[in-house]
């Protein structure tokens, strides 16, 4: 494939390309090795949040130039850091921008880097490639394709704060499946990873923290591992404990909680153990609060549904922590008119991103009325609640369909509840809509695995 944007992008690109972009570009061939290094670095400032100049130089062939420098064994290391951090930059546009790298054959010239001896080019190669591999349009199959890879990543843990940072991320967002956490574990992840989550670096704790919630999603292998972990003297379920107290940064623990989460549905942990009914389960439904962002208040949620949805004891104390059935009922009023949100970007985000709030409620309410009969009451005694299904089942996100669909299921399970709410809001038509259209089936587990992390 040709190492360049697609044809229709290409064209309207290069109708713009200006004469200072193609001096850039030439300057990548001149034969002294000092303008080069210049020319990388002049081009590095140019590129800086500028997504039109990145286009342009993709377009111009500049990437293919910069690989043929990356590699040479001619090249200075000054001079191949600098390409990579270039490359970097270029890969941080947009996705076609990701697109043209990957066309390009760069991950393998980035790996085939990180065997240098200098640690600045290995900590640049480590940050282009997080960047790309952090890209929707990136298969992640990729890291896997070489066998020689992934046990030299994990040798480079030890390098630097920075390649602790880069190549933890790079693992949590690569490991997708059974087949990825095995490769991983099997390469030495648990033990490697465990005492960054003590390093003095916050990036490089939360980065560990993501690693290990992604290896143990419905794992039983690796969670039963890590509950018997030890560092600095302490079992890994007691760090996660403490990095879910209140007084951490919310994303520590919204991920702290999921990896708690994680190992107990796989059965590392029993569901009465206090870190469970005392720790995490108070913890995510606090992240359920209105005064969560709409993001943390969708984790949350998803979370713990996942995490009560197979035990009635715990569906009864999340129940009646913090008014929790209430709570939901806010997930649908989502932003209001008399919003106290003042970021106009935060409040157009939300706006797009609302749905996947009455997706989350959803979810949780068919948790929280799986198996109990008086909680299903209260949360069909809800305010609107019937009416708020009915249009649930309407709505244009397949997802939110979805949730609808299974928190009726879950509701419907209350024989007094058919006989009554039911038939008085007719259910029954908008579900044979959806039915007819043959978009959404039941299946309880498929929304939980969707997350893996």
């Amino acid at each position: 494939m040709a190492c360049l944007l697609e044809t229709p992008i290409r064209m309207s690109v290069l109708s713009e390309v200006t004469a200072s972009s193609r001096h850039y570009v030439d300057r990548l061939f001149d034969p002294d090795p000092q303008k080069v290094l210049q020319g990388v670095i002049d081009m590095k400032n140019a590129v800086i949040g500028n997504n039109k100049q990145k286009a342009n130089l993709i377009v111009l062939g500049a990437v293919p130039r910069l690989l043929y420098l990356l590699q040479q064994e001619t090249s200075s290391t000054e001079l191949k850091t600098e390409c990579a951090v270039v490359l970097g930059s270029l890969a941080m546009g947009t996705e076609n921008n990701v697109k043209s790298l990957l066309d390009c054959h760069i991950i393998p010239a980035l790996l085939q880097g990180l065997l240098s001896p200098d640690l600045k080019f290995i900590e640049a190669c480590l940050r282009c490639l997080r960047t790309i591999f952090t890209s929707p349009v990136t298969p992640e199959e990729l890291l896997y394709t070489d066998a020689t890879v992934i046990p030299h990543l994990m040798a480079l843990l030890s390098r630097s704060r920075y390649t602790q940072e880069y190549i933890c991320q790079i693992f949590s967002h690569c490991c997708k499946g059974p087949d990825h956490q095995t490769i991983l574990f099997n390469h030495g992840a648990v033990q490697n990873i465990a005492h960054l989550l003590t390093s003095a670096s916050y990036k490089v704790r939360m980065q560990a923290l993501k690693c290990f919630s992604v290896l143990a999603f419905e794992n039983p292998q690796v969670s039963m591992t890590l509950v018997n972990v030890l560092v600095d003297g302490e079992l890994l379920p007691q760090i996660f404990v403490k990095m879910l107290q209140r007084d951490k940064p919310i994303e520590m623990q919204l991920t702290s909680a999921k990896c708690l989460t994680y190992m107990c549905r796989a059965g590392a942990i029993r569901t009465d153990d206090n870190c469970i009914v005392l720790k995490t389960l108070p913890c995510l439904v606090r992240m359920c609060s209105k005064e969560r962002l709409l993001e943390e208040r969708v984790e949350g949620a998803e979370t713990l549904a996942y995490l009560i949805e197979p035990d009635v004891e715990l569906q009864r104390i999340a129940s009646i922590t913090d008014h929790l059935i209430a709570m939901l009922a806010d997930y649908f009023k989502y932003p209001s008119s008399v919003s106290a949100i003042t970021d106009i970007k935060r409040l157009d985000h939300d706006l797009k991103h609302a749905h996947e709030l009455r997706q989350a409620a959803f979810k949780l309410y068919a948790s929280l009325g799986a198996n109990d009969e008086d909680i299903r009451k209260k949360i069909i005694e809800t305010e609107n609640m019937m009416d708020r299904i009915v249009t649930g089942l309407s709505e244009s996100s397949v997802k939110v369909r979805l949730a609808a669909v299974r928190c009726l299921h879950s509701l419907s399970r209350s024989v007094q509840q058919l006989r009554t709410s039911f038939q008085d809001h007719a259910v029954w038509k908008p579900l044979m809509k959806v039915r007819r259209k043959q978009q959404v089936h039941i299946h309880p587990q498929r929304a939980f695995s969707e997350r893996g992390g």
